[in-house]
């Protein structure tokens, strides 16, 4: 197996298990060790690290030919997340709290039908929710960039400059992860329709705010060197013309740089007309005739793929910890 200079070996190997069981409903140390061309001792020893102290590996037996084998799954239900999605409701930016498990299924939710005035404010909305509910992490989605740890572009005024990880885990005292909106719900998706490990592109278009883009290549999210890539708000793409001509023209920017598998459009808060949809398909099939192999889907739910990505970014950060404590 290929060993990261940042890990041990073991470590790795261990990333890689987690990896395959979260990627996979069940496999058994015989189908692991195939996967990862260690030995079926080795999967045995790394299984029981795993095993101790933590209850995210979970264990079966499958009848085959007279003879019980014993197979290894992710135990989705042995943490919970409290997951707040900040996202543009009735114009304004608003937040919702869900408490799901591994998987992003969720156990409860509650909106905040207040606009997001003040870090105060939206720490207090958290605190209540978490005292309710009692998750072991917090994972939150903002339409923002992080800039070491500091949120230095954000549609939402009162978070400008602020370390909001920081300040959750100051009042509710759960660590805390934040996200860019459209880098976890282009995440989500990718790896909902299986094309999170070839390239990916979600653009969400808000009513109100300006555009963001996420991009996922390999399985990895594409943050760039400052941490700026997917702000196509600053591109050169004039925020004046049609809304159709500027969707059309962010798309064939995207497709014409990255040449992707799959282009994710959210416009459902603009209300295109299926008119509207097909003229932007053709326009593009017209000006870039060469690029065959992407497809483009205006279908996908915004809100649904950002909760399942945020779940999906919350779920790796908590299995890869697993493998370096």
């Amino acid at each position: 197996m290929t060993q990261d200079n940042k890990f041990s070996a073991r470590q790795q190997n261990l990333q890689s298990l987690l990896q395959l069981l979260d990627e996979n409903s069940e496999l058994s140390a015989k189908q692991l060790a195939n996967l990862t061309g260690l030995s079926i001792v080795s999967i045995n020893k790394l299984l029981d690290i795993l095993n101790t102290g933590t209850k995210v590996i979970a264990t079966d037996y499958l009848n085959t030919r007279g003879r019980r084998a014993k197979i290894y799954k992710i135990n989705y239900d042995a943490i919970d997340l409290g997951i707040v999605q900040l996202a543009e409701t009735n114009n304004k930016i608003r937040a919702t709290y869900f408490l799901t498990n591994l998987a992003g299924k969720v156990k409860y939710k509650k909106f905040h039908d207040e606009d997001v005035s003040s870090v105060s404010e939206l720490t207090n909305f958290i605190r209540q929710q978490v005292n309710q509910t009692n998750p072991q992490r917090i994972i939150i989605g903002t339409p923002g960039s992080e800039l070491d740890g500091y949120l230095q572009i954000s549609d939402i005024d009162a978070l400008q400059g602020i370390n909001l990880s920081l300040a959750v885990k100051t009042a509710t005292d759960i660590e805390t992860l934040v996200f860019n909106d459209a880098n976890a719900t282009t995440f989500g998706a990718a790896t909902e329709l299986k094309e999170n490990k070839n390239i990916a592109v979600g653009i969400y278009f808000p009513k109100n705010f300006g555009p963001g883009v996420g991009i996922v290549i390999n399985n990895q999210l594409i943050n760039g060197a400052d941490g700026l890539a997917g702000e196509v708000e600053y591109g050169t793409v004039n925020k004046n013309s049609e809304i159709t001509t500027q969707i059309t023209q962010h798309l064939q920017n995207i497709i014409s740089l990255l040449n992707p598998n799959l282009v994710i459009v959210y416009a459902d808060k603009l209300s295109l007309t299926p008119i509207q949809i097909d003229q932007v398909k053709q326009t593009i099939h017209r000006n870039l005739p060469l690029h065959q192999k992407y497809h483009l889907d205006f279908s996908r739910n915004f809100e649904q793929d950002y909760l399942i990505g945020l779940a999906t970014l919350g779920r790796k950060s908590l299995l890869k910890e697993y493998t370096t404590n």
